[in-house]
């Protein structure tokens, strides 16, 4: 088919009854459609052609970061791997969005959309402070979480704790258990174990914690079986208060809190510490299997591990000296 053919069906009239543009879409410009001088009419034809095929769900537009809400259903905790995002900002800021995100149309407000998937692209955006792509489909509620636990199942994403409270979300709203199956692609047995972690720890201890991306199933049912202990909660309030903990990764914070309730509340501390002046531990110095072992918190002090790198060498030497009586070199 000819390109002047192929630019006149483009712009034709669509079919009688469909319902008008999104507003705030932004087509993907054309310097040769630009060039053509449209009339007045043909834009509104452009449009509606465009809603159309919009709804098919092939076309990608650009939108307003400001438009786009989040789902209504949340699948992620608050994570301590900024990196991850800054690379990713990185990424578009140099190459661009190479992968649109899905969105529909907000059902609550006019002119606004619901993300189903694509999360970490919309922050990176904003924070670049350009237009987002993404592809506009009319999901219902069901169709949407499907999408969104699909898009995070085949990524791998998705810690154990962050699918078990996904799951927890998605009963909460009222969704059956095949669409449960259906957005983390999962069978009954698993279903069951990520609704009984999510029911038997409280909520408030699994945002403290975070994602834990190194703890598993094991880990967690072992957790929730602590937690059927009386005074479980308590514990781990306790634990969640003590000196330094919001300074540990994810994972560091799971296992103070599952020493806690392990311990009955008091989560021994192994090894020596060197704190600073506000009571967090800094350096722990343990004994392990194959030798002493030496751990810097880099989020309290993020210059002193290099530092103490640095002073290897001639604290080396010191020690060599003063073992043979001899002053250092």
């Amino acid at each position: 088919m000819k390109r002047k053919n192929t630019l006149r069906d483009l712009l034709s009239t669509g079919a009688a009854g469909e319902p008008p543009a999104q507003p705030g879409t932004a087509r993907v410009p054309s310097g040769a459609v630009r060039a053509m001088g449209l009339s007045l009419g043909h834009l509104r034809d452009e449009a509606q052609a465009l809603r159309a095929s919009i709804e098919a769900g092939d076309t990608v537009v650009e939108l307003d970061p400001a438009q786009v809400e989040g789902s209504f259903v949340s699948d992620r905790l608050a994570s301590d791997n900024e990196g991850e995002l800054r690379e990713l900002v990185q990424s578009i800021a140099e190459s661009g969005q190479q992968v649109p995100v899905l969105v529909r149309p907000h059902p609550e407000k006019a002119g606004h959309y619901q993300i189903a998937y694509g999360h970490r692209r919309l922050i990176a955006v904003r924070r670049l402070g350009g237009r987002l792509k993404a592809v506009i489909r009319a999901l219902s509620d069901a169709e949407l979480v499907v999408a969104q636990g699909k898009e995070n199942i085949e990524r791998r994403n998705l810690t154990f704790i962050e699918r078990a409270l996904f799951a927890a979300h998605l009963e909460a709203h009222g969704f059956d258990r095949p669409t449960l199956h259906a957005a983390l692609a999962v069978q009954s047995a698993e279903m069951t174990r990520y609704l009984q972690v999510a029911r038997a720890i409280p909520r408030p201890v699994i945002l403290a914690i975070g994602p834990a991306p190194r703890t598993g199933r094991p880990r967690w049912l072992e957790l929730q079986r602590l937690f059927a202990q009386p005074e479980a909660a308590a514990m781990a309030e306790r634990a969640m208060t003590s000196p330094g903990f919001r300074a540990l990764n994810s994972d560091a914070r799971f296992q103070r809190v599952f020493e806690a309730l392990r311990h009955g509340g008091a989560a021994p501390e192994t090894g020596r510490y060197w704190r600073n002046p506000q009571g967090d531990p800094v350096v722990r110095i343990e004994q392990g299997a194959q030798g002493l072992r030496l751990t810097i918190n880099e989020r309290l002090e993020p210059e002193f591990g290099a530092y103490v790198a640095d002073q290897l060498e001639p604290l080396y030497q010191a020690f060599l000296a003063s073992r043979e009586g001899r002053k250092p070199r």
